[in-house]
């Protein structure tokens, strides 16, 4: 699901089942990739700054606020793509 934030300058990403996120195999992966520079890292969230000005951070519950895009459509494309394979572990 994907929804305005309150404050009407990002939009928050909340996955259908709870998710974990393996945050430094994440951190790893995203690392590999020219076009996202890691602005912040913890073992809680990371916060993605992309070459467009587009900002993600990413909880480990999975949950998402992207900033910085121009509508609920691209955030909801950054979304179901910027997870790379293995960043979601077994609860």
């Amino acid at each position: 699901m994907i929804r305005l934030c309150s404050d009407r300058a990002a939009y928050e990403a909340v996955p259908k089942k709870r998710a974990k996120l393996d945050i430094m195999n994440l951190k790893r992966s995203l690392q590999a990739d020219e076009g996202c520079e890691i602005a912040l890292c913890t073992p809680q969230f990371i916060v993605i700054k992309r070459r467009d000005d587009v900002e993600i951070t990413i909880v480990d519950d999975g949950r998402m606020i992207i900033r910085n895009v121009r509508n609920q459509e691209e955030a909801q494309r950054i979304a179901e793509t910027i997870l790379p394979d293995g960043a979601v572990r077994d609860r």
